[in-house]
């Protein structure tokens, strides 16, 4: 009998966890990468935040919220399986949101939409068998700042109330090098880098063949499983062998400081709720800052995103970090002593995919709901909308499932 021969497309935090779980259920894995290294791309230049719904408060009904729990919720956990260590020491303390002036939604509604998420957390934690997070969530609640405990955290006038949450984030560089190491030290995982997959077409047979313009190659053909666990490209390959694609889509490219300054004590922060920053300490000594309108370099809604202008090169560096300090400076004062300490070469980006487009400052846009995501099923071929780093390891489990059941 032919060995079953399975191909995850992505080596980012999706296709790593995938090709881990199936490999560690006895599935020959063939993970193809487009980039010189997995867990090059977003998986590892993001903010980290284990999301338990509190950055959606523009979606009212918290169907985004209810979605996202589950999988933050099994986040540290489902990791920590995977690279056999704690990562308590890459998270940060608790998350506080600040309320911007400028908001979609203003202070009353921001902290009535955060306490119902708390209720929906705690029910969750609360049940049988339910995993740990970072802290335990069983009476999850919220804390509104002082007046006195929000000026020492912010100066602007613009920062009308903040309120510290249970929710936590993740150094992700630390996290995707301990992934890259169990990716490449599992045995049951062969991985193909430097390999652009332009799209899947299936057989007479049923079987899958890969196809990549740059490397033609026979072991890329007679897949009896593929998964597209692709980020931006995900659309494309989808087309190619027949699955739909939504009607209304995004891909946006964003950059932001990713620095090393131990000595800085910085606040972990969101600007809520809107096109606007946020700042993120974490216990490596490694910060986070993002400005909204300095990072984002690039945004189109065709199925190939617009790649061409979203490369980072050095003046477009140089303008999003001085933007990016600048911005967070006016309203957060400790981020301005790491002018001196933050460099041109500390600005990264990834793409974000989500359903919907707008801006952020539109309250009605879809982008303020990330509901709309899961996974599609077709004869042996598998394509999942991750939708969030946060729940990438609790999808890759069910991922996993479906693929190790699937015959071609």
């Amino acid at each position: 009998m032919t060995e079953r021969r399975v191909a995850v497309l992505g080596g980012g935090m999706l296709g790593a966890c995938t090709a881990l779980e199936l490999a560690r259920r006895g599935q020959r894995v063939t993970l193809i990468e487009g980039a010189d290294r997995i867990l090059e791309g977003a998986s590892r230049w993001n903010e980290g935040k284990i999301h338990l719904g509190f950055l959606y408060a523009g979606d009212r009904d918290l169907a985004t919220a209810k979605r996202l729990i589950p999988g933050g919720l099994a986040f540290p956990g489902l990791v920590e399986r995977f690279v056999g260590r704690s990562i308590e020491s890459f998270a940060t303390e608790d998350d506080v949101y600040v309320v911007h002036r400028n908001s979609i939604v203003d202070v009353d509604a921001f902290e009535g939409y955060a306490t119902r998420t708390c209720d929906l957390i705690s029910d969750a934690a609360r049940r049988d068998g339910a995993p740990r997070y970072f802290s335990s969530l069983d009476s999850a609640c919220i804390k509104r700042l002082s007046r006195n405990e929000l000026a020492d955290l912010t100066t602007s006038d613009d920062a009308i109330a903040g309120f510290r949450t249970p929710e936590r984030s993740v150094s992700t560089v630390p996290i995707a090098d301990l992934l890259a190491a169990a990716v490449h030290s599992e045995p049951g995982i062969e991985v193909r880098t430097s390999t652009w997959v332009d799209g899947v077409c299936r057989r007479a047979d049923g079987r899958m063949d890969i196809h990549s313009a740059r490397q033609r190659a026979s072991d890329l053909e007679g897949f009896d499983v593929v998964v597209n666990a692709l980020w931006e490209g995900r659309l494309a390959v989808d087309s190619s062998i027949g699955v739909k694609v939504p009607t209304s889509w995004s891909h946006r490219f964003r950059a932001a400081v990713f620095a090393h300054a131990p000595a800085n004590r910085l606040p972990s922060a969101v600007l809520c709720t809107g096109p606007f920053g946020d700042v993120k300490c974490y216990p490596d000594g490694r910060v986070y800052l993002s400005w909204y309108d300095a990072g984002l370099i690039a945004q189109g809604d065709e199925v190939e995103p617009p790649r061409d202008g979203a490369v980072l090169t050095q003046p477009r560096k140089a303008r999003v970090r001085k933007e990016t300090l600048a911005s967070l400076s006016a309203y957060f004062p400790t981020v301005a002593g790491l002018s001196g300490v933050v460099t041109d070469g500390d600005v990264h980006g990834g793409w974000v995919y989500a359903i919907g487009k707008g801006s952020l400052a539109d309250p009605t846009s879809l982008l303020h709901r990330r509901d709309a995501f899961g996974i599609t099923v077709d004869r042996g071929y598998v394509s999942v909308d991750t939708a969030k780093y946060s729940i990438a390891p609790w999808l890759a489990l069910q991922v996993a499932e479906i693929a190790a059941s699937s015959r071609a």
